[in-house]
């Protein structure tokens, strides 16, 4: 199997970068799986968990917050609005997140707008999901 260059890049850090085998990106119309040579196109990514396997034969997660991707015959870019590998999430951070977000939505006392609250209880359970996954 050929292998390509994947790049997930947040706006304060990369995230990841090396060759992979193949990727499967969260998009908004559902998960696209990406191989090398892949048709070039640029997608639109919605809250989930990315899943990529390195050249070991070892499948990694990262959590993204939406964002796009851009793929190239032997490379694919993530831009994402925030990402976390599954290694690196702190579950009771997320937790946390999650908690306060749900008390925003029942009228409990929190700065959170209704749109915060759902944006933070999406990708709050996105994160969890992939922690469980390391």
């Amino acid at each position: 199997m050929a292998n390509f260059s994947l790049s997930v890049v947040a706006p304060d850090r990369t995230v990841f970068e090396d060759e992979v085998q193949s990727v499967i990106l969260p998009g908004v119309n559902g998960y696209l799986g990406i191989l090398s040579r892949h048709e070039p196109m640029i997608l639109a990514l919605r809250p989930g968990i990315m899943e990529f396997r390195d050249l070991n034969n070892q499948v990694d997660y990262v959590s993204v917050s939406g964002g796009f991707a851009e793929v190239s015959e032997n490379h694919v870019i993530v831009l994402a609005q925030d990402a976390e590998r599954a290694t690196e999430i702190e579950v009771q951070d997320a937790e946390r997140r999650l908690e306060e977000a749900r008390r925003a939505l029942t009228g409990g006392d929190s700065p959170m707008t209704t749109a915060e609250a759902t944006a933070e209880i999406e990708r709050a359970t996105v994160r969890l999901r992939a922690a469980k996954k390391k």
